[in-house]
């Protein structure tokens, strides 16, 4: 079986701010940490860890580097370019 390959998690929040995870709760999620794009990470990510269907939802590293109207993910990797 492949694993399916995500694009780097830039922790911009994205996949937070748009709508909680079977785990969270409110848009954006109450447990999304961080005061800023590029610090953002889930505070339950841990415990969610742990739970035997986690394997399948959220996908950790998955929502947050989606490209399409991600404007932060955009800023964050352009930063980073030489």
């Amino acid at each position: 079986m492949n694993t399916p390959q995500f694009a780097p998690c830039v922790r911009s929040g994205f996949c937070c701010k748009k709508a909680p995870c079977p785990f969270g709760e409110g848009t954006p999620c109450i447990y999304l940490g961080g005061d800023k794009p590029g610090n953002y990470y889930c505070e339950k990510h841990d415990e969610i860890t742990k739970d035997p269907t986690s394997h399948i939802s959220p996908a950790f590293g998955g929502g947050c580097s989606s490209t399409l109207f991600n404007l932060d993910r955009n800023t964050l990797l352009n930063n980073q370019k030489p």
